[in-house]
């Protein structure tokens, strides 16, 4: 669209928002203003904007009754859902590790041109690793054993 001197008219449908919540830079507020006086579509935006503005920030949330969330969480079913699926994700996290490592390990034994102590070192992190993952799920599983506080509720 071109207006009577051939330049592009501007949309000013993204500035009506900045206009209400006065976000706009004093030359950019001087000419939508101006465009506001001109324009009959953009006047009945901004009062549609305004009126909706207006709706909206006379809403509240409800907040929870007290228990609401206690409640939630002692239902079977939540508890269950959210067990299965860390326990789905942790066997796809492992699934996908040891593939990897497998396929780390094919490439170590399979390429010549490494030399054998990147070869080593690569190794040697790869089992210190897996050596300290398995040692931090051992101490999780012995201490959520021997949790005394594992049936207080908060």
């Amino acid at each position: 669209m071109e207006n009577a001197g051939g330049d592009k008219l501007r949309d000013w449908t993204p500035y009506v928002s900045a206009y209400l919540d006065d976000e706009l830079e004093p030359v950019e507020r001087t000419a939508f203003e101006e465009q506001l006086g001109r324009d009959r579509r953009l006047r009945e935006e901004v009062e549609e904007m305004r009126s909706m503005k207006s709706l909206v920030s006379g809403m509240r949330l409800r907040e929870l009754p007290d228990g609401a969330y206690d409640h939630y969480r002692e239902r079977t079913y939540n508890r269950l859902e959210r067990r299965v699926g860390w326990i789905l994700l942790s066997v796809g996290a492992m699934v996908l590790v040891g593939y990897g490592l497998y396929e780390l390990v094919v490439f170590l034994v399979s390429d010549g041109e490494l030399a054998w102590w990147i070869r080593a070192a690569i190794g040697a992190a790869c089992v210190g690793l897996a050596i300290l993952l398995i040692s931090v799920v051992r101490e999780r599983i012995f201490v959520w054993k021997r949790d005394p506080y594992r049936e207080v509720e908060r």
